[in-house]
């Protein structure tokens, strides 16, 4: 695996993420000057996280003790404030004065730092030169994620394989490379972790986890974790719990559903969007497809599709999602009485009993009557299986860059599905293609015949999968 990557700092002035959005995948933000935040950085971050862009930071280091070290730390968590980070806080060790300590010394310094940003629960990392990793650190000692910096001095801008270090989890392989949306050189970087998928960093991104308890336990376990949770004002701070509250529907749950190829309608109402994370997480991909087709975003659709696969229902049962109000809103049963059902939903609020709220803030515990008057039915779903044995297809963050434009060549309609494979359903807003039609291919997957499949982009708008055999380079 390797995910371009770019750091920048002031030096770059104000980037237009947008373009750079197009090509480059991760970017390392230079959080903390000498004396200061970047002049940058606020720019930078949100331009990197609104576009899609997975975002680490780095600080350079002019640290001769261990205070002066936790000082630094201090200063990144100041400017960090809780914000999410998908990379790693990077400490960079260059400074010529630093050389001049000794391993013991700079051990000590590095692990202070470190160690404080570790325990306000960021990721940590080294970045420093080759030569810094092989003669001036005790990388013994320092047991950490390096990315390491290796280039030519006839430096180009493009990639020097012989030049590629043999050990790290990045290299830094240009300081003059050249990107739409930044004006002059950018550092250029080639990242072969993905820290939101790393089983050692295993949060919500990881799908599913294995585990011997039955698929029900798994799920309530993971909704459990999920109560309390506040949408956000902004797609800053998404993993946490409470903090950037807001009104403006940005949630951790469309930005994943988005990255798995999925409409994750980021902005958005989102009780659909959070059901089908759960689901996703519990079953794999395929099969909360299946359970809530193509157009899951929306309760409308997934009620059609449930009374289409026969496992629509009048009565409640355990893990059964529940609609409410014509498709207004979809929550899942979490315990089922003579009278009441107990349930868990997203992008709601308020506990009392029998109030539904469409379109509140929040991950909620809620109590309905079974005789509810705004309960429209029930999606069963089975879960009388182990974890081990369900399906653990793993939905892989997919590229939205265009690698080429592609021609249908297929005799008849050719159809766009949620999911490669032609037992997943067809995407709603655009299911079919016509012979001689033009889409951005994107990535490809393989299906469970390992067959070939294309993710596609659409009109420059939609998104699904199509059989790979029936699509031409134009």
């Amino acid at each position: 695996m390797k995910l371009l990557g770019i750091d920048v700092s002031s030096y770059q002035g104000k980037p237009d993420w947008k373009k750079v959005s197009k090509t480059v995948e991760v970017a390392i933000l230079r959080v903390h000057q000498k004396t200061g935040i970047d002049a940058s950085f606020e720019h930078n971050y949100k331009g990197a996280t609104g576009n899609g862009v997975l975002v680490g930071v780095y600080k350079y280091s002019y640290a001769k003790t261990v205070a002066e070290a936790e000082k630094e730390a201090d200063a990144v968590l100041s400017v960090l404030n809780g914000r999410h980070l998908d990379f790693p806080v990077f400490y960079d060790l260059e400074w010529s004065e630093q050389r001049k300590l000794g391993k013991n010394i700079i051990s000590k310094i590095t692990k202070a730092f470190l160690n404080r940003i570790s325990k306000a629960g960021y990721k940590t990392g080294i970045y420093c030169n080759v030569d810094w990793y092989k003669n001036v650190l005790d990388t013994k000692t320092l047991n950490y994620d390096y990315w390491l910096a290796a280039y030519p001095y006839n430096d180009n801008g493009t990639v020097q394989e012989r030049l590629k270090p043999s050990a790290g989890i990045g290299w830094q392989y240009s300081s003059k490379g050249k990107v739409d949306g930044i004006s002059g050189n950018v550092d250029m970087n080639l990242f072969y972790t993905d820290y939101k998928i790393d089983k050692t960093n295993n949060k919500s991104e990881a799908i599913p986890v294995t585990t011997t308890k039955t698929l029900w336990e798994k799920c309530a376990e993971l909704m459990a974790a999920q109560t309390g949770y506040m949408e956000k004002a902004t797609e800053a701070m998404l993993d946490d719990k409470t903090a950037n509250a807001g009104s403006a529907n940005y949630t951790k749950y469309a930005r994943d559903v988005n990255s798995w190829g999925q409409p994750g309608c980021q902005g958005k109402p989102w009780c659909a969007e959070y059901q089908f994370w759960i689901d996703v997480l519990t079953f794999g991909l395929k099969k909360a497809l299946a359970h809530m087709g193509g157009g899951f975003y929306n309760c409308e659709e997934i009620t059609k599709h449930a009374k289409a696969n026969g496992t629509w229902h009048k009565e409640p049962k355990l893990g059964a999602l529940v609609i409410f109000r014509n498709g207004s809103h979809i929550e899942r049963v979490t315990k089922v009485t003579i009278t009441e059902i107990y349930t868990n939903g997203g992008n709601t609020s308020r506990t009392d009993k029998n109030v539904v709220i469409a379109n509140g803030g929040m991950v909620c515990d809620k109590v309905y009557s079974r005789n509810c008057k705004d309960i429209d039915g029930y999606v069963w779903i089975d879960y009388e299986t182990t974890a081990d044995a369900a399906s653990t297809a793993t939905a892989k963050k997919l590229s939205k860059v265009r690698k080429f434009v592609g021609r249908v060549i297929a005799n008849e309609c050719l159809n766009v599905r949620s999911w490669a494979g032609t037992d997943n359903p067809k995407i709603k807003k655009y299911p079919v293609l016509n012979r001689n039609d033009l889409v951005d291919v994107c990535d490809t997957i393989e299906d469970s015949e390992n067959e070939d499949w294309y993710y596609v982009r659409i009109a420059n708008k939609y998104y699904g999968f199509v059989c790979a055999e029936y699509i031409a380079r134009q």
